[in-house]
């Protein structure tokens, strides 16, 4: 019989396609153990990469953490921070945009952009070429490849009730037995302006999202579909 934890971890199993040889692989919660213990494996992911410093940081970027590893052609603008806490892994020609802030372990692919302004805490970006516009944060949690994040696009972490986050999908629902938990983002998705996701919140690969709205639980093609109906009726032409 098929039970709810088979059900959404088929679901997280869909979100990425990354290659199992690929070291970051193992950062990808795909079953229980790995997204219970998705912290303490992101902190051995970053302690353990060989230091490597092939990218350009401007002489007026405020370094407080530790810079592991910039790939070739990476940038760190001026202005940026790097909080006390940040270990930071840098891909090949990704850029850090001024008054972005970096807390604790924070891991980003090749030909990806940290947007003017943006936090980001704790948070793998798989990449390449996945872009988190300006004003975003983004908070334990992990988006992929090819995403685009506009502007003023929040990721709870938290609930305001403090507690442990649920994932779900349809009527199945998982406790993660973590209180800290953002956003799990397929490949290819394509975020609106000014938009909350809650925390737990799972968005499938490939979908165009349109603007100011709040997402919640699993957003699938069908949810994709009343969403931009929504947005149609309240925004189209009358």
């Amino acid at each position: 019989m098929v039970n709810d934890f088979d059900i959404v971890f088929d679901v997280l199993r869909s979100l990425w396609d990354l290659a199992p040889q690929d070291p970051r692989h193992r950062l990808l919660p795909l079953d229980r153990a790995s997204l219970e213990e998705f912290l303490p494996r992101l902190r051995e992911f970053v302690a353990a990469a060989p230091l490597q410093m092939k990218g350009t940081v401007d002489s007026a970027a405020l370094v407080r953490g530790k810079i592991v590893s910039m790939g070739e052609g990476s940038v760190i603008e001026a202005g940026a921070v790097l909080d006390h806490t940040c270990r930071l892994i840098l891909g090949a020609r990704s850029v850090v945009r001024a008054g972005a802030v970096l807390r604790h372990e924070v891991v980003v692919g090749d030909d990806c952009l940290i947007g003017a302004h943006c936090e980001v805490v704790r948070s793998v970006i798989l990449g390449p070429r996945s872009y988190l516009g300006h004003f975003v944060y983004m908070g334990d949690s992990i988006g992929g490849r090819d995403i685009m994040v506009a502007g003023n696009v929040m990721m709870a972490n938290t609930l305001v009730e403090k507690g442990q986050i649920g994932l779900r999908y349809r009527a199945a629902r998982v406790n993660t037995n973590r209180t800290n938990l953002g956003a799990l983002i397929g490949d290819g998705v394509r975020f609106g302006a000014s938009s909350t996701l809650s925390p737990g919140c799972i968005v499938l690969p490939g979908l165009a999202l349109p603007p100011h709205v709040a997402l919640y639980g699993t957003i699938d093609g069908g949810r994709r579909r009343t969403l931009m109906k929504e947005f149609a009726r309240a925004w189209g032409d009358k």
